[in-house]
């Protein structure tokens, strides 16, 4: 019977060991980035002891590094049956909020809040599942809450400021921005958010200002190098702009973006160098527009390109261009007709492509 007992505790303890064992090689692991080979010693840790609660926490953790969510939250609600504290709801609202599931995300957050008052991520998260649904009001309310914890927290003031702007109330955001930088506080993107604010009260070489400054700290940035684009055509810095375009679309090449966008951006390159009377290369940028997406998106394209085949002397294709423009957005059909009966300098394509309306 000793001896039954001796091998039954040899046992026991070889076990508890193992498990051990392979939770401390997944953290070695996980501190290394080595993501999937600590999903797979958890998982060989969770065999041998499937109510190991840190086991659970950590591979979800693990999953989540690697974006795939609906296992993070599938370990998450598992890990709620034996630790249901508030940080356990809270990872569980996160998963929700990053599966997009925003009313789930904030029944977990917002319990996770009551557990765990002083914790201002459940309330910035709670704030975020607001936004991505376009109830700014609501999401403003959770912001404030954030920042009643820590009012200088950077994430919280600078979607707060997002969400301002996107309510038209700019004073608001001017105001919370000044503030942002009066404490000292400095964010690329609340850099950003000043720019879009002084350029909608019409200061566009400020906004300009704070556009390349932006980019300057991240250069690959798209929304950046878009909104200093769409800057320096409110000015008419319309060399300026092609070479900011031009970057766009290089960024967009490394990034892997979609044909559609792709498309929209040729498309702006080549209304930029329309605008600058390079019209050989925008002739070949409306080319690539139009290639890239040649669905009902091109009418913009198809128009601008019927302005450079007439400026190159090309009626033929610029009529060519504008019917189909016409068919592909018949609502804007007169109003595309209309742009070169207005213009003497289309007299001859008008003319020539329609000879009945005179």
């Amino acid at each position: 019977m000793k001896k039954l007992l001796f091998l039954i505790f040899l046992s026991f303890t070889a076990f508890a060991q193992t498990a051990e064992s392979y939770r401390l090689k997944a953290k070695t692991q996980f501190e290394k980035g080595n993501y999937k080979e600590a999903i797979a010693s958890l998982t060989l840790a969770l065999k041998l002891n499937p109510k190991d609660d840190k086991a659970i926490r950590n591979r979800a953790l693990c999953f989540e590094k690697l974006d795939k969510y609906d296992l993070a939250l599938k370990d998450n609600l598992e890990l709620l049956k034996y630790d249901s504290s508030g940080d356990t709801y809270g990872a569980v609202g996160y998963d929700y909020l990053w599966l997009e599931k925003y009313e789930d995300a904030r029944k977990y957050l917002i319990q996770a809040s009551n557990l765990i008052p002083t914790n201002l991520n459940f309330r910035y998260n709670t704030g975020l599942s607001y936004q991505y649904e376009k109830n700014f009001e609501q999401a403003i309310k959770y912001y404030d809450e954030a920042l009643k914890i820590s009012p200088f927290n950077s994430a919280s003031q600078i979607s707060k400021t997002r969400c301002l702007l996107q309510l038209n109330e700019y004073e608001k955001a001017s105001a919370l921005i000044d503030t942002f930088f009066i404490n000292k506080g400095f964010h690329v993107e609340m850099l950003a958010l000043r720019g879009d604010v002084k350029k909608h009260n019409n200061k566009l070489d400020e906004a300009l200002n704070d556009f390349s400054r932006a980019l300057s700290i991240s250069p690959e940035d798209l929304t950046f190098l878009n909104r200093s684009a769409n800057c320096l055509e409110d000015l008419e810095y319309y060399d300026e702009e092609v070479a900011i375009r031009k970057r766009i679309i290089e960024v967009m090449d490394k990034q892997g973006e979609s044909k559609e966008y792709k498309a929209i951006s040729f498309g702006l390159l080549g209304i930029a160098q329309h605008n600058s009377y390079l019209y050989e290369d925008a002739l070949e940028s409306l080319n690539e527009s139009i290639r890239l997406d040649d669905s009902k998106n091109a009418a913009t394209a198809l128009f601008y390109r019927t302005m450079v085949k007439a400026k190159l002397k090309d009626n033929e294709g610029a009529c060519v261009d504008i019917k189909r423009a016409q068919d592909l957005n018949p609502d804007e059909a007169d109003n595309y007709e209309n742009f070169f009966a207005d213009d003497a300098g289309y007299a001859d394509f008008y003319n020539y492509c329609f000879p009945d309306a005179n």
